[in-house]
């Protein structure tokens, strides 16, 4: 068996061997043919070298706060009868501006010590007028009497002297005109200690009269004081009291903050708080309501001395002015010509006094002539869901009449009672009335006008800041200082062999071609759209960058000297010039 098994075994190997020679061969020959055929162009993108220095910005975010605030509050004790509502702008009170009242005390008391404080310093003040009278005119007078009394005691003392040497008067009646004249003369002494007494008081009386003249202006003050106002313009942020709170001196009443400008804090390392001074401006982002991105300038505030112990980082603040945002665009539609700030159900008469009387706000009520009406609101009621992108208002005129004086509420609002002309078209219950109408502007409208409408479109405006405490923003850093130079991508940057080139394209011939010219790379790098990109120099100093152009992309697939088809970039040139 097995003599017969080797001849097989020998042909089947020699069939293999044939046939792999043969593939060989075959693979051979298609190798020369295509080494014959010439390759086609290798599809690059280039960019144009010039001078250039990065000027990327890197962002931060940088979180708003006030620049001022502060809680205010009485410098008296005192029962507080009215408090401004949250959200109000009110004005600093000086410089001629008489300002906005934030909160009031009770001034019973203080106006009861003004009345004492006054009463007292006229007090003093007779006191020291009669006093003068003293000194002017009663001691003077009985000095005078006194003296003219010890002048003629003294005469008659002479006369019994003379009488008594020649022993016409006796002893006892001599000794009688001596004791005279000793008590004339302590008479002419007591007058003038109480002149001088009198000067003395005089002088206490005129200091009573100034300490009463400055407890009338302390009462006066402390009386004056019974208003709270706020010493810079700014917004009420918060409430700490309301009508009826007996508060002491120094119990804030209400925090107000200024909100123009505004101030943007945002946090450094060490090294790069000092490239920020005084009075650099920097780029700020913020987000509108709608979403929208504005783009404002800061200047740098303050940048801190001291670093913070936890984070080891410099806060920078910088200053940004503020803009009102009006929650609708007033000026872009034609349909309303006016606008309104609140609008006020019609069944609050229970909170207010207490029975079903109709209430409203005495600033919804509008007055022409003998007419009184209110523009009570059809689109809206108060039992259904508003749409916080519908602000437009349709409103009809509806006429009232007054049935009460004004009723203060809270210290605040002023309602009086009405009467509908048309009670059948009031749902008490669920009908809202429109506040004090404004034209666009936000001038009184025409009363002519107002009174020829029956029908109205009015917008409900409510404006807001642009920037708020506690928002969040992008503040675009100050780049580094980079030197100009020749930038290009990280990836048209070639490495092999221990060399490092580029490949630019050289346009003499007839077809471009790749030419690799060696570079050095410095150590400036940066970062341009999230990209690294580096600065290069040439080897040679004849070969010559500026103007060419360099592969950036299918750098990597190029030899020296390969012909190449530019094509168009999808995307802009990563160095900024």
């Amino acid at each position: 068996m097995p003599i017969r098994t080797q001849p097989r075994l020998f042909f089947a190997v020699s069939s293999t061997t044939c046939l792999l020679l043969a593939t060989i061969g075959c693979s051979s020959e298609s190798a020369t043919e295509s080494a014959e055929v010439d390759k086609p162009p290798k599809t690059v993108t280039v960019m144009r070298l010039q001078p250039s220095s990065p000027s990327y910005q890197h962002h931060t975010t940088a979180s708003v706060a006030p620049w001022k605030a502060e809680r205010i509050a009485f410098e008296q004790a005192g029962r507080v009868v009215q408090v401004i509502e949250p959200n109000e702008m009110v004005t600093g009170i000086g410089n001629g501006r008489i300002g906005v009242p934030l909160a009031r005390l009770n001034e019973e008391q203080f106006q009861i010590a003004v009345d004492a404080a006054r009463a007292d310093l006229a007090v003093a003040q007779r006191r020291r007028e009669a006093n003068l009278i003293s000194i002017e005119q009663r001691l003077p007078s009985r000095i005078r009497t006194a003296e003219a009394e010890l002048q003629l005691a003294q005469r008659e003392l002479d006369r019994a002297q003379r009488l008594s040497r020649s022993n016409a008067m006796s002893g006892s009646e001599l000794d009688t005109t001596r004791t005279r004249a000793s008590t004339a003369q302590l008479q002419v002494d007591s007058a003038t200690a109480e002149l001088a007494q009198a000067n003395a008081e005089q002088l206490a009386l005129d200091a009573q009269v100034q300490q009463a003249s400055q407890r009338l202006a302390e009462a006066e003050r402390n009386l004056r004081n019974t208003t709270l106002y706020s010493s810079f313009p700014g917004q009420v942020t918060e409430i700490h009291a309301v009508p009826g709170t007996y508060v002491k001196e120094g119990d804030p009443i209400v925090t107000v903050q200024m909100v123009d400008p505004m101030l943007v804090e945002f946090e450094v390392t060490a090294a790069n708080s000092r490239r920020y001074q005084r009075g650099d401006t920097l780029g700020v982002t913020v987000t509108g309501h709608d979403g929208s991105q504005h783009r404002v300038t800061g200047m740098v505030y303050t940048v801190d001395s001291i670093a913070d112990a936890n984070t080891r980082t410099f806060t920078v603040s910088l200053h940004v002015r503020n803009q009102q945002e009006s929650s609708v665009d007033l000026h872009a539609s034609s349909q309303a010509q006016l606008k309104t700030k609140d609008i006020f159900p019609l069944n609050i008469g229970p909170i207010v006094t207490g029975d079903r009387r109709l209430l409203v706000e005495q600033r919804c009520i509008h007055r022409i002539g003998e007419e009184s009406f209110v523009w009570k609101v059809t689109n809206r009621s108060w039992n259904q869901l508003s749409n916080a992108h519908d602000r437009g208002l349709t409103v009809q005129r509806m006429k009232v009449n007054l049935v009460s004086d004004v009723i203060p509420f809270l210290g605040t609002w002023n309602f009086v009672a009405i009467d509908f002309a048309d009670p059948s078209s009031i749902d008490l219950d669920n009908d809202l009335i429109t506040g004090q109408l404004l034209a666009i502007d936000g001038s009184q409208p025409e009363r002519e006008a107002l009174l020829r409408k029956q029908n109205e479109n009015v917008y409900l405006e409510q404006t807001r800041w642009m920037l708020r405490a506690g928002d969040t923003v992008r503040v675009a850093l100050i780049p580094d200082n980079s030197n100009v130079g020749f930038y290009v991508p990280m990836k048209a940057v070639r490495q092999e062999n221990g060399e490092t080139f580029v490949h630019i394209v050289d346009d003499m011939q007839s077809e471009p071609t790749a030419r690799r010219v060696q570079i050095n790379v410095k150590d400036e790098d940066s970062l341009d759209e999230d990209s690294l990109i580096l600065c290069i120099e040439p080897v040679e100093s004849g070969d010559v960058l500026d103007g060419t152009q360099v592969v950036v992309r299918g750098t990597h697939y190029l030899d020296d000297g390969d012909r190449v088809r530019v094509v168009p970039k999808q995307s802009g040139s990563v160095v900024a010039r």
